[in-house]
């Protein structure tokens, strides 16, 4: 087994033990765990103790996200989104013994309406963003999906807040937002937590600072980063993370 195997299985087990011992609902807030070894538990001590009920997971894929989230807040209500067909099914699957969980086949964006999107072999690659600029892979093909808003589903389903709104929607993430102005407008959404990146010039990763710019205009403050992607040769190269922002309001 080569040297990377062996760190790769070391990080995995030890980052299973922290979540297993942090997400305990026994697992006191304390001090002691410093902030950004978990954003679940770091979300806990922004509600003070008090219940989180509804949970957006904006881009689901397969459920990943969903379920690790369930293991810190097993008492909310987890709404999981995933507009591609296949991907949906394998999301359901996963989902199909937590009554808590539930599953939609269409994505957000900031109007009602149907978009083609292309599919990749890495379906967490898939992305809203119009990618006509970029060579079609062979083993490409093209899906029309349905899209929504956040504003209009939470009327319809009768949701009066959000307490953890998590977007990975490969660079689609304003459009998200723009989607849920009256819930932004009114303080209605309490935490987003989002993939980014630095890099400008890439339209499939959420630019930070466009993110930052829009979300400080709402009454976010920016809180940290988490779960840090880093590629090249002994993973000298950042390639993107996850953000957390906080309703001044929370």
């Amino acid at each position: 087994m080569t040297v990377m195997n062996w760190r790769y299985i070391v990080g995995k087990s030890f980052s299973e033990f922290c979540h297993s011992v942090l997400s305990s609902q026994i697992m006191p807030l304390t001090r002691v765990i410093p902030v950004g070894i978990s954003y679940p538990y770091d979300i806990k001590r922004f509600f003070r103790g008090n219940k989180i009920k509804t949970i957006f997971d904006a881009g689901a894929n397969v459920g990943q996200t969903s379920l690790f989230l369930n293991r810190y807040f097993p008492q909310a209500n987890i709404y999981a989104f995933e507009p591609i067909k296949t991907t949906y099914e394998t999301l359901k699957n996963h989902a199909v013994n937590f009554n808590n969980i539930k599953t939609y086949n269409y994505a957000f964006g900031s109007e009602e309406c149907q978009k083609t999107i292309r599919i990749r072999e890495n379906s967490e690659l898939n992305t809203l963003v119009d990618s006509s600029n970029q060579s079609f892979a062979q083993n490409e093909s093209l899906e029309q999906v349905k899209i929504t808003t956040i504003d209009n589903f939470c009327h319809h389903n009768h949701i009066n807040n959000i307490d953890i709104l998590k977007m990975d929607v490969q660079g689609y993430e304003l459009e998200v937002l723009n989607g849920a102005d009256n819930y932004l407008k009114n303080n209605l959404v309490k935490i987003i937590y989002s993939e980014i990146g630095f890099d400008k010039s890439n339209q499939e990763c959420q630019s930070f600072e466009d993110l930052y710019l829009f979300l400080t205009k709402r009454n976010f403050r920016f809180s940290g980063f988490y779960e840090f992607f880093r590629w090249g040769e002994n993973k000298r190269y950042f390639g993107f993370c996850n953000a957390l922002f906080v309703n001044f309001n929370l």
